[in-house]
């Protein structure tokens, strides 16, 4: 039986529940399912989780009261660490939706970038939205084509020149399987391998993106884009509670995490810069300047160019 280890880092996440629920409800139940949680709450008992899974599907849980814990990767860390083997690895946040069957339509997607040479596909792409309407209602968006999302750094150039951090849009592009610069730190489907790229503890969310795309890069995996639709991701830009349903450690300790996020940036940055091989940095299956023929991204120049090649890095 194959089977899939899904991380799930949550910070007073209550859709936490509901998002492990729909993912048992919509999988196949011939593939098995191992969710490695960690659970960051105000108290004790805040955000339950269930616990009476069928017999192919299995939770290991770790909680922590904040401000412990608080950082993102830190969670994906500990979320990380319930890893058991299993084939597949599934990265995720704690609020999600999930098409029927997604478990063998992942597994069918990185089969066909592999039929296509494409040793180690990582997909990822930025999901569909869900969301509440204001009597409470949930709703997801639904479109009549499927068209994957690959990521640009376009849209704020001088950001990227100043953190080396670049801001990612998503854009449509043509059905097929297709390479894309960067990831979605919500949507990662791979093999089960991917839990050695073990996240750094240091990030505590600003830069996450780009950091996964580089160290999965320089450990031997392509990001390309899936050929059909599998999750829904719930996007909390300004909405009420009532609407986002979690709430964000920036926002419950801020002087906890001031400190936190100016630890994360020079780690980020000490990591590009100095061009970091080892633990929680970059791999030696290949280079960071290979990286930067891939994306488009010069880190010593703070510029970004056109990317219009299939880089050298990847061709078959």
């Amino acid at each position: 039986m194959q089977s899939i280890f899904v991380q799930v880092p949550a910070y007073r996440d209550f859709e936490l529940p509901k998002t492990i629920d729909d993912a048992i409800k919509n999988a196949s139940g011939t593939v098995r399912l191992h969710f490695g949680v960690h659970n960051c709450v105000l108290f004790s008992g805040e955000i339950e989780v269930r616990l009476d899974l069928p017999s192919w599907a299995k939770l290991s849980l770790s909680e922590s009261v904040a401000p412990l814990n608080i950082g993102l990767q830190l969670s994906r860390y500990i979320a990380n660490e319930f890893y058991e083997g299993e084939d597949y690895y599934l990265q995720i946040d704690s609020h999600m939706r999930f098409v029927k069957d997604w478990d063998l339509l992942a597994i069918d997607n990185i089969k066909y970038c592999q039929s296509l040479g494409v040793e180690k596909p990582l997909l990822t792409m930025y999901p569909s939205n869900y969301g509440y309407r204001d009597d409470g209602a949930e709703w997801r968006e639904t479109h009549t084509k499927f068209s994957p999302t690959t990521i640009s750094f376009h849209e704020q150039p001088d950001q990227f020149k100043e953190t080396l951090i670049p801001s990612q849009t998503a854009v449509a592009t043509d059905d097929h399987c297709l390479y894309t610069p960067s990831v979605s730190g919500g949507c990662i489907f791979t093999s089960g391998d991917f839990s050695q790229v073990t996240p750094n503890k240091k990030i505590a969310f600003w830069g996450e993106e780009l950091l996964i795309a580089a160290r999965a890069f320089t450990h031997g995996f392509i990001p390309v884009t899936p050929r059909q639709h599998l999750v829904w991701h719930l996007y909390a830009s300004n909405q009420p509670f009532s609407q986002m349903r979690r709430h964000h450690a920036w926002a419950d300790f801020p002087a906890e995490w001031a400190v936190l996020d100016a630890e994360s940036k020079a780690e980020y940055k000490r990591i590009f810069q100095d061009r970091i091989i080892g633990e929680g940095a970059l791999g030696t299956e290949r280079t960071l300047e290979e990286f930067e023929d891939f994306t488009g991204l010069d880190f010593a120049t703070g510029t970004i160019v056109n990317r219009n090649h299939v880089p050298s890095a990847v061709s078959q």
